[in-house]
């Protein structure tokens, strides 16, 4: 899983740049590039926010305290971006105007739904590998005790 805490640090890292870079005046399209460091970041704290509310039942009992650390950093982490994000929107709008603000909607749009089905998607394929091959485990050597059982 994506560690939120990892993703929640270089969100902040990106986003202090970003500050930095237009306060000092930067070109747009170098605050731009850094501004899409930040959604990737931010991409992957609000898919760990995602995955820490659809845990599965076994995880659940199993590593309650765990889970429910991870679900309080992953609400955190959420929070701080979109403090951060109200920010960013309000400097592409001073810099773009109403127009560019709409287009870099749709550009981001477009670029968490090719995250989705790309970065995302492998990652909860191999989770579901790694959740098949322990099931194959368990079913085995229950299979061999009980065959060693019942000899």
């Amino acid at each position: 899983m994506i560690d939120p805490v990892t993703a929640i640090a270089g969100a902040t890292k990106a986003f202090t740049l970003i500050k930095a870079m237009v306060e000092v005046g930067k070109s747009a399209e170098d605050t731009m590039m850094q501004i899409g460091v930040w959604y990737g970041h931010a991409s992957d704290v609000l898919y760990a926010d995602k995955k820490a509310k659809n845990i599965n039942p076994f995880r659940r009992v199993v590593f309650r305290k765990s889970v429910q650390q991870e679900a309080v950093q992953a609400f955190a982490a959420k929070k701080k971006l979109e403090s951060q994000q109200r920010e960013l929107i309000s400097m592409i709008n001073l810099v773009y105007g109403a127009q560019g603000l709409h287009e870099f909607r749709e550009i981001r749009k477009q670029i968490v739904q090719e995250r989705e089905n790309t970065v995302y998607r492998q990652q909860e394929l191999k989770e579901a590998l790694i959740h098949s091959s322990i099931i194959v485990v368990f079913v085995a050597v229950l299979s061999g005790l009980l065959m060693f059982m019942f000899s």
